[in-house]
């Protein structure tokens, strides 16, 4: 029978002891209705995984004992995923499908045609990380993925990648397994995404100038979410831990 799991960051972990607020709480104490003595599994987003039982149960926090402690190693795919913002829960959809499949990074562009010009308006990170929380817990991970700033697509910088993909919807465009026939197995992979409307061909043009290769998902046309999604699975499937 498997723990419910909850996410204790490091500063609320000190050897044997954690401590448990907020959201988690809540969770734990309204909807589970834990009580002293049971088990859960905790996990501080750092790759960190320990079983452990509650000693207490407040309003505030609760107090849990760490046991047997295990750590998820890193990835062997370093996968960033850069994504033109899009507008409400489609965002969210496609950070937490991200997550699910295990990205490493995700960067919200800043594009032409992206619903969000400017960083000043920018306010969803909070939100975004419970989501990227939730997903993590569902999906069994203890490493979580960096959620980026925005960042404008000019500023977008792909140097630091041995591979870069940009999904892009031209009629023309190669299949990413031809696009990348003969390429060596990467040990970090950035994927970028439009918004709606997608790229524009001066923008794809930028990209390729940054070395980026681009790719096509074929003849249909795919929200940004939906495009994520299925970039992301082809890139874990090629190189990452689901081929």
């Amino acid at each position: 029978m498997s723990h419910p799991t909850f996410y204790i960051p490091p500063d609320q972990i000190d050897g044997d002891q954690a401590t448990l607020t907020g959201d988690e709480l809540r969770h734990a104490r309204v909807t589970l209705r834990l009580g002293v003595g049971e088990a859960v599994r905790v996990v501080d987003g750092e790759g960190g995984t320990w079983e452990a039982r509650i000693q207490s149960m407040g309003k505030g926090e609760s107090g849990l004992r760490l046991d047997r402690k295990t750590t998820e190693p890193a990835p062997d795919l370093d996968f960033t995923v850069a994504m033109g913002v899009v507008q409400g829960e489609r965002f969210d959809w496609a950070i937490q499908k991200g997550t699910e499949l295990g990205v490493s990074c995700f960067i919200p562009l800043l594009t032409e045609r992206s619903e969000l010009r400017s960083r000043g308006s920018w306010k969803r990170q909070a939100r975004l990380h419970r989501v990227i929380v939730s997903a993590c817990k569902q999906s069994g991970r203890a490493r979580f993925p960096v959620l980026s700033d925005p960042v404008f697509l000019t500023e977008l910088d792909t140097a630091p990648f041995d591979l870069s993909v940009v999904f892009w919807e031209e009629p023309s465009a190669r299949s990413l397994k031809e696009a990348v026939a003969g390429v060596d197995p990467p040990g970090s992979c950035l994927m970028v995404i439009g918004p709606v409307g997608g790229l524009t061909p001066d923008e794809a043009a930028l990209l390729r100038g940054k070395g980026c290769i681009v790719a096509g998902m074929g003849p249909r046309i795919l929200r940004t979410e939906t495009a994520v999604t299925a970039g992301a699975a082809l890139v874990q499937y090629l190189w990452g831990d689901m081929g």
